[in-house]
């Protein structure tokens, strides 16, 4: 029963009796209490005890009604802030709202280390927004592009750093944009923006960011340079620079003189070789000796041979036993093995 139709039938049934004893007494009875002196009819003596209890009765009622309305209020402030907290989560946010009830403790402990992985089956839930989370973020995860301004991820977050990646996969130039706000070269996101500034940019731009510069993306630089549909140019003296940044080895200086020698005239390439060769010794001597070889300058690596120790240089040696007596080799395949 509501309280409001207890109120009005408690009402009525005082009324009830009231007029019920009055109809048969109509008398009235003086009650005296120290200097009080109150004159009422016998009917509203019988009433008043009825109505003490009922007003007992209303402040019964009236406590648990309040405790029950701020208990659901709670109960309802908790879903809420539970719906928040999954919605975070989707997002791959942290939350540190907290939990009042004790319905929603132990699900709110659950729900805060919850990690989704774009397979949760939503069609019984009944909240669009949480529909709509998963979504995006099932979008997301399978590459598409999608404007998230409104949830303000912030930079680390997984979600983000994703839709990003996807952004850059189908709008490359959109590099120099995220470059433009890198401050840690060493962020997964800056990191494959610079490489795919690698295949748009020019050396000039891609040398204004201070990233280390290691064999992989020499590499990336030197199929451009030397790619003849590609308008991508390094200077020779960058090369150079590139080749000490990484600590390029032996294999590094020989490959490099089998790939560029299509790219420089004989001179300038006899002239990279022979100055690496003075300045990194036998880092580039197979380099510088190969070169040679190819632009048969035969005498010239004959001198570097004589002049050598006896387990120096075998295998130049070994190619030059072998073409004084008529064989002829695949050059670079011998000297990788």
């Amino acid at each position: 029963m509501g309280i409001k139709r207890y109120i009005l039938l408690s009402i009525v049934y005082m009324l009830a009796v009231g007029l019920y004893v009055y109809s048969f007494n109509g008398d009235k009875y003086t009650l005296d209490l120290y200097a009080l002196s109150l004159d009422l009819p016998i009917a509203i003596w019988i009433v008043v005890p009825v109505f003490i209890l009922f007003l007992a009765s209303i402040s019964h009622l009236s406590y648990y009604s309040f405790k029950d309305f701020f208990y659901k209020r709670a109960l309802q402030k908790d879903y809420d802030t539970f719906l928040n907290v999954a919605k975070r989560r989707i997002l791959d946010e942290d939350s540190k709202l907290k939990f009042k009830t004790k319905w929603f403790k132990i699900p709110g402990v659950f729900i805060k280390n919850f990690a989704y992985t774009g397979k949760l089956d939503v069609s019984q839930i009944d909240d669009d927004e949480i529909k709509q989370y998963t979504e995006l973020v099932e979008k997301i995860q399978s590459g598409s592009y999608e404007d998230i301004k409104k949830y303000k991820l912030p930079a680390t977050n997984k979600i983000f750093i994703k839709n990003e990646e996807n952004r850059l996969e189908g709008e490359p130039k959109y590099a120099y944009t995220i470059l433009k706000t890198c401050h840690d070269i060493d962020n997964e996101l800056c990191k494959k923006a610079y490489d795919k500034l690698l295949d748009i940019a020019t050396f000039a731009e891609i040398k204004k960011y201070n990233f280390p510069i290691d064999k992989n993306i020499f590499r990336k630089m030197m199929e451009r340079y030397l790619d003849e549909e590609d308008e991508f140019d390094i200077d020779i003296n960058s090369i150079e620079n590139m080749l000490e940044q990484f600590n390029a080895n032996n294999e590094d200086y020989l490959e490099l003189a089998q790939e560029i020698k299509v790219k420089l005239d004989p001179e300038r390439l006899i002239k990279l070789f022979r100055k690496l060769y003075n300045e990194k010794g036998q880092l580039a001597a197979n380099a510088y000796l190969y070169t040679l070889y190819e632009l048969q300058m035969i005498d010239k690596v004959r001198d570097i041979l004589e002049n050598s120790d006896e387990d120096e240089f075998l295998k130049f040696k070994t190619l030059l036993f072998l073409r004084d007596h008529g064989k002829t080799i695949d050059t670079i395949k011998f000297l990788k093995v």
